[in-house]
């Protein structure tokens, strides 16, 4: 019996999906309550208010987790011969039919629970329709790729049936093979160039608040035990924030190393006949499928120590509504090399090497403006406010010797380059990042001044597309409407689709 007819009639998800969904709902609201919860579970029994909070945050969690389980009895699926259907509700019943010719991609994705049992969560793109957009929580490994293989087999047949560009035709025929794969020392480089500051901040975040919490609730637990170590602290001033400052550095390094080496564990991106497919993750394991005619706008970009390594990422964002799954909207692949960079940028954007492109920059004054607000007025405000706060002005005074020298090399990369195909978007200050985007996949250009601006003739253009917008700041306004005009001429006279 084949998949078709096996789900010809509704089917239940695999029972493991119970767990499964027992499971993200713990993970949401751990998320979204867990300060309530610590207060009420280490705090005084005896404060009634606390104690209500507490009691109410078990009760709507028990609710919602028997909701959780009924939610697997009231939810079927139906395959028919050009259409998924997906039937769900408890107290509100919904029913969702998907024509397969609406189906951007289909992608797989599985936690440790899900590699236990060979269970798929399957995530089913509508081209950014957050109302058709699906998840399957459970199936089993061989249905779910049965299922895709099935719905792809029919979308194929209908989309030969449709009139496609004759260049896009010719390049569909391409053979499947693997065009990157992290090794072990690439993946990691990748964990070494990360931004560790970030991780640096959400860790102090958080141990903050646990710290202010946990000596609130026990009336100066914190204070009494470093109390006896003040005179240590005290006598050796520069002790204390140097081992603060190491102990956070080396532990946030070491969460985001761990963390983007299990992200990107096994990572490999794979040339599929209508697109790419990344597969990467330990723990959590996904399959992501990118349908190229989706993808809207090419990043890649690198940072200093990532330059050391002669490693890019690529950021590829696709066609999608403000309420999809962002990790599916805005794909990364970190750990490119520049020949891996070229590669993926020709088999999505197959017509922007046939055109030379012709380089612009930006207006001096866009230089001149963030030197005035970044560097001299605060250098001008900080002198005024010597009579307040005394020498300690210096430190202020010292900020334009690090503001002017960033805010020179963001002017010196800031430019842009345009082709009869693709405008591309420079731009970076000790890293570099750049983006593309094919002219007849823009939605919209806008022209924007400020008061200053039209004083000066200058203008900032910004250029929409269905995954997001592209900004050039401070061009010459007379280049500006020519750029707007050229665009649109384009978008009008190119018979390609946008996606």
């Amino acid at each position: 019996m084949n998949i078709r007819e096996q789900y010809d009639q509704p089917q239940r998800q695999a029972g493991i999906a119970i767990l499964i969904i027992l499971i993200k709902f713990l993970k949401v609201t751990i998320k979204s309550a867990w300060p309530l919860a610590l207060s009420f579970f280490i705090g005084n029994q005896s404060d009634k208010i606390e104690t209500f909070a507490g009691l109410l945050v078990i009760g709507i969690s028990l609710l919602n987790l028997l909701g959780s389980v009924l939610s697997y009895f009231r939810y079927y699926i139906q395959l028919q011969d050009d259409a998924i259907i997906i039937d769900k509700g408890i107290l509100k019943r919904s029913k969702t039919n998907i024509p397969f010719d609406r189906i951007q991609s289909i992608n797989f994705n599985q936690n440790l629970v899900h590699q236990f049992f060979g269970v798929v969560s399957i995530e089913i793109d509508t081209a950014g329709a957050s109302k058709s957009e699906l998840t399957i929580d459970a199936l089993n490994k061989e249905k779910a790729k049965q299922i895709r293989d099935y719905i792809l087999s029919v979308k194929s047949k209908v989309d030969e049936t449709k009139t496609n560009d004759q260049y896009d035709l010719l390049t569909e025929n391409v053979r499947k093979e693997t065009i990157l794969q992290l090794s072990n020392s690439d993946l990691l480089k990748v964990g070494i160039s990360q931004n560790h500051l970030k991780s640096m901040f959400i860790l102090l975040g958080f141990a903050l608040t646990i710290v202010d919490d946990i000596n609130r609730n026990f009336n100066g637990m914190v204070e009494e035990e470093l109390e006896g170590y003040s005179n240590f602290i005290f006598s050796n001033q520069w002790i204390a924030p140097l081992f603060f400052f190491l102990s956070v550095a080396i532990i946030s390094f070491m969460y985001s190393l761990v963390s983007t080496l299990l992200r990107n564990y096994h990572l490999h991106l794979e040339l599929q006949e209508k697109g790419l497919k990344l597969v990467k993750g330990l723990i959590n394991q996904e399959e992501i499928s990118i349908n190229k005619n989706k993808v809207q706008i090419i990043g890649w970009s690198d940072n200093p120590i990532r330059r050391l390594f002669k490693m890019w990422t690529i950021n590829l964002e696709q066609a999608s509504s403000t309420d999809a799954n962002q990790l599916k909207s805005k794909i990364t692949i970190p750990g490119s090399y520049i020949k891996q960079v070229n590669r993926v940028i020709s088999e999505v954007f197959p017509r922007n090497i046939k055109y030379p492109m012709i380089e612009y920059g930006v207006s001096k004054l866009l230089l001149y403006r963030l030197v005035w607000y970044g560097s001299l007025l605060p250098f001008l405000l900080s002198m005024l406010s010597y009579f307040w706060i005394g020498w300690h002005v210096l430190w202020f005074m010292a900020w334009p010797l690090f503001h002017i020298p960033y805010v020179y090399f963001y002017y010196k990369k800031r430019s842009f380059e345009v082709s009869e195909e693709i405008l591309k978007n420079n731009k970076g200050v000790f890293g570099n990042h750049y983006e593309m985007v094919q002219l007849h996949k823009i939605q919209g250009v806008e022209i924007k001044q400020s008061w200053y601006q039209r004083r000066k003739e200058v203008a900032n253009l910004e250029l929409f597309t269905a995954a997001g917008s592209l900004r050039i700041p401070f061009i010459p306004l007379e280049q500006a409407i020519s750029l707007e005009k050229y665009v649109l001429y384009r978008i009008e006279t190119d018979t390609r689709a946008w996606m």
